[in-house]
């Protein structure tokens, strides 16, 4: 398949990109600064320089277009960034998906957040109810709201749209920091963590690869829709810790937890149900110990110095 994957030099990007021409697909990349996509030695590879609000180059008749594009503010509270998330987010995304259309282009794949949704202790549907003021409102309702856009464009316009709700993306190539890499760091150097919170924040931990396996196979097998991409499980940051410790063998009484263990307000972000893609896409996520093991068997987890 002819590929368009759009913020070409991100993380999840980079790793979609290599995906996909390791499967035979033909892929286009599109960034601001072309120079920062990895050169790859392939005749099926090509890179354009383009940035959301350009038109988009020849991509006439392409297979699909992976948005993996966005607008990330420094500062998630500062209301003055609201604007610019929308601009970009929102607006820039339907722009790039009337471009598509227009040219021919024959699906559209998003990518959105899992933390969109009300927190809840069960694992969150894709029909649970969504309402991002907890954290990052202004982003995550960009966010939304382009997914709603898209999905109506898409409707009225027979483009097929995919919708992937991303939970926590971990894996080689991620940014320096979070809360894996800050583990990495400090127990593969023998230093310890301190966990204040109890150990109580959770998150649902999924690895690159499997969230770029689920976005190839949208495509591949032609579904349209909503679907989130999780591990299915929600991991404490205690857990965490000991999960990289042991990858790492590192001594387990290096991570430390310190204050109440207990509460009754939940602090993170709830699992994300990830039955649908099972049943429909052949979704099969690893679990964070089988992530962080694929991690050093192919980096050492030596990304972060």
């Amino acid at each position: 398949m002819q590929l368009v994957v759009t913020g070409a030099t991100g993380f999840i990007a980079s790793r979609l990109i290599a995906e996909a021409l390791s499967r035979g697909h033909q892929v286009t990349a599109l960034a601001r600064d072309p120079d920062g996509v990895a050169p790859r030695q392939d005749s099926r590879f090509v890179v354009e320089k383009w940035s959301i609000g350009d038109p988009l180059p020849a991509v006439a008749g392409a297979d699909a277009i992976f948005h993996l594009a966005a607008y990330i503010p420094a500062d998630f509270g500062d209301a003055h960034q609201a604007a610019r998330c929308f601009e970009v987010n929102t607006n820039g995304a339907l722009q790039v998906a009337m471009s598509a259309a227009a040219h021919g282009v024959k699906r559209f794949v998003f990518f959105g957040s899992g933390q969109v949704y009300t927190p809840a202790a069960e694992p969150a549907l894709e029909t649970s109810p969504t309402f991002p003021v907890e954290r990052a409102s202004y982003y995550l309702a960009s966010k939304l709201s382009a997914e709603i856009c898209l999905l109506a464009f898409g409707a009225a316009n027979a483009m097929p749209v995919t919708v992937l709700r991303l939970a926590s993306v971990y894996g080689p190539g991620m940014h320096a920091t979070g809360m894996l890499p800050t583990f990495i760091r400090a127990l593969a150097s023998g230093r310890s963590v301190v966990i204040r919170d109890g150990g109580r924040y959770r998150v649902d931990l999924v690895h690159v690869d499997d969230v770029v396996s689920l976005a190839l196979a949208a495509v591949e097998k032609e579904k349209a829709g909503v679907f989130n991409a999780g591990s299915g499980e929600a991991c404490n940051s205690s857990d965490a810790a000991r999960i990289v410790a042991a990858a790492l063998g590192a001594e387990p009484t290096l991570v430390n937890i310190e204050g109440e263990r207990e509460g009754k307000t939940m602090i993170g972000f709830a699992a994300l149900n990830v039955a649908k893609a099972v049943e429909q896409l052949g979704y099969s996520p690893r679990s964070l110990r089988e992530g962080i093991e694929a991690w050093k068997a192919e980096t050492g987890l030596g990304d972060f110095g």
